[in-house]
């Protein structure tokens, strides 16, 4: 889950250098709060999508953005019950 780790960096080194410490404060909540509507978006597709058809067809078609795609994989894997490494 490396992708949403080099988003939020990411984010606080551009905060950083545009804004000082109180700039860099506000690219890491940016970029927290960017990881967590993927997060969101992931649950609410597999509990609204994914639970109408079948888990494993389901967990095939899911979309991934990129760099986000082991999170969304751990999320689609617990909402829709399917044990890890399968």
């Amino acid at each position: 889950m490396i992708g949403p780790v080099v988003i939020v960096a990411a984010f606080s080194v551009v905060g950083l250098l545009t804004g000082g410490w109180p700039g860099a404060v506000v690219g890491v909540i940016v970029g927290l709060l960017l990881v967590g509507a993927v997060a969101a978006a992931a649950v609410l597709w597999a509990e609204r999508i994914g639970k109408l058809i079948d888990p494993e067809e389901a967990f095939r078609l899911a979309p991934r953005p990129p760099s986000f795609g082991a999170m969304c994989d751990a999320i689609y894997r617990r909402t829709l019950g399917i044990p890890p490494g399968d």
